[in-house]
């Protein structure tokens, strides 16, 4: 609040302030000429002011004159007519915001800030003094320059603030779309087949996964089974997921036959063409893959620096199939030696991204070969395959920070059906 005290202060303001160059300047005086408080009078005597006069506030917001004012003085308050109109001084307080002035309002009694008209009219005792009025009229001419560099910064943020929001709407529909076209490549249907269910969970932190999974028939006898995970998540890891796709092939076929691929080659080839890529340092991949005899139950699989599959027996114990192999795309020549295992009824085998790992590993420290694994987890893995898989899923959902993971999340889990 501006005290009606401060004129004195004013005047001191105006005095060391820079000087305005009084005769260049055109006030606005809104009331009758011989109505106007003696304040008002003096200071454009004084002053040697360009005046101009309109009746009322209402005719005091004509374009015309408010493009020709520096300053304006509104003394209709305290006119032979009585109060102006609140609404009238409101629509004169639009004008001069609209044209980018500050004005006076002579005000009986009354100082201040005026509520509404984005301040554009500051009122002041009736009875100020000319060196006062002076003292303000001096003051908002003075900050104009910088309001309206104020203004003209606010216009271009608001113009590059449209822009940045168009491109934000831009990408969002662009990733939107590669999150479909990444989909797409999922299969949209497990194989069942005999007495072996496979399971998925498949929860990506963006719009874009840097985990891929596939399961597909590669004969009558033989399911395929993979899950790899590029470093990080985003569209560089979805981009490194479709060439992962393209590049695992767990069957070649020849004119006279096929050949079902070796989990431990898959991976040999998988790394030999992620490494003539020549990706950088910190760009790789690490990926699990193998097969399922569908007549012994028999699986076979081959690791590349990825979590270590686990085995869940029928009665719900837990223990981590572990091979060697390193990461996938780093070094020429690696081997990824492979490893076998059957599946009794009841029992799965499950693979999951490191985005899951604190929720079944937990963050104890591993003593030699011993795995401690999370209660909660320990607690759903009894349950069948697809009800696993549900309560994973309630489990994350219900944890602080699921709407913003920190890594994708995938399982896929094969089950022999109990018997």
């Amino acid at each position: 609040m501006v005290q009606a005290t401060g004129g004195s202060h004013l005047s001191r303001l105006a005095e060391q302030s820079v000087p305005l160059p009084s005769g260049c300047l055109t006030v606005l005086v809104v009331g009758e000429p011989n109505e106007v408080p003696l304040s008002v009078r003096e200071l454009t005597a004084s002053r040697h002011l360009a005046t101009v006069y309109a009746p009322t506030c209402r005719q005091a917001c004509d374009p015309a004159l408010l493009t020709k004012a520096d300053a304006v003085v509104v003394c209709e308050a305290d006119g032979p007519g009585g109060p102006a109109s609140r609404h009238e001084v409101e629509l004169l307080a639009d004008a001069l915001a609209s044209h980018r002035l500050t004005g006076v309002l002579l005000s009986p009694g009354k100082c201040g800030v005026m509520p509404g008209g984005d301040d554009a009219l500051v009122p002041v005792p009736v009875d100020a003094s000319a060196d006062e009025l002076w003292g303000r009229i001096v003051t908002m001419q003075q900050y104009r320059p910088l309001l309206r560099r104020m203004e003209e910064q606010v216009v271009g943020m608001q113009r590059l603030g449209k822009k940045l929001n168009e491109q934000f709407v831009e990408v969002d529909q662009e990733l939107r779309l590669a999150s479909r076209l990444q989909r797409d490549f999922l299969p949209k249907q497990l194989p069942a087949v005999g007495d072996i269910r496979f399971h998925v969970l498949y929860r990506p932190a963006t719009w874009v996964s840097g985990d891929v999974y596939d399961v597909q028939r590669l004969d009558e006898a033989v399911v395929g089974f993979y899950l790899a995970d590029a470093v990080g998540h985003g569209v560089a890891a979805g981009l490194l997921t479709v060439f992962i796709k393209q590049a695992i092939a767990g069957k070649l076929v020849y004119e006279d036959g096929y050949v079902i691929v070796p989990p431990s080659d898959v991976l040999e080839r998988l790394n030999a063409q992620l490494a003539d890529q020549q990706l950088p340092n910190c760009q790789f991949v690490t990926g699990c893959y193998g097969t399922v005899d569908v007549t012994t139950r028999e699986i076979r699989f081959s690791r590349g620096g990825h979590p270590h599959p686990i085995h869940v027996g029928a009665d719900g114990t837990c223990a981590e199939v572990r091979t060697a192999g390193g990461l996938l795309g780093v070094f020429h020549g690696e081997a990824f030696p492979s490893t076998t295992l059957v599946l009794e009824p009841g029992e799965k085998l499950i693979l999951y991204s490191d985005g899951l790992e604190d929720e079944i590993l937990g963050r104890k420290e591993r003593n030699g070969r011993h795995t401690h694994f999370t209660s909660p987890f320990q607690e759903m893995v009894r349950q069948p395959g697809a009800a696993f898989i549900r309560a994973v899923e309630e489990h994350l959902n219900a944890a602080e920070g699921s709407l913003q993971p920190a890594d994708d999340m995938t399982l896929v889990v094969i089950e022999h059906l109990a018997g």
